[in-house]
């Protein structure tokens, strides 16, 4: 269980969107301080993230990329 883990897990996520598979790995290979700390990496406040799944407007790098709301919200649920 490590960042990286949670590194490879968001690029996975934004490129491919959520499955199954992928979503299964959430406290397996990576615990929610180390999605905290691959977000924080990436410049992507956990909150911002938060919010924009939340439907709230967010100022994160991702808001204009090809991300689904229930991506964002499976990610924060880590």
């Amino acid at each position: 269980m490590t960042v990286e883990n949670a590194h490879s897990f968001l690029d996975e996520l934004r490129a491919n969107g959520p499955n199954a598979k992928l979503m299964s790995k959430i406290g397996t290979e990576f615990q929610p301080e180390h999605m905290q700390e691959a977000l924080k990496t990436k410049g992507i406040n956990h909150d911002e993230l938060l919010k924009e799944a939340s439907g709230g407007s967010s100022a994160s790098d991702w808001s204009n990329a090809s991300f689904p709301a229930a991506t964002a919200e499976a990610a924060a649920a880590t």
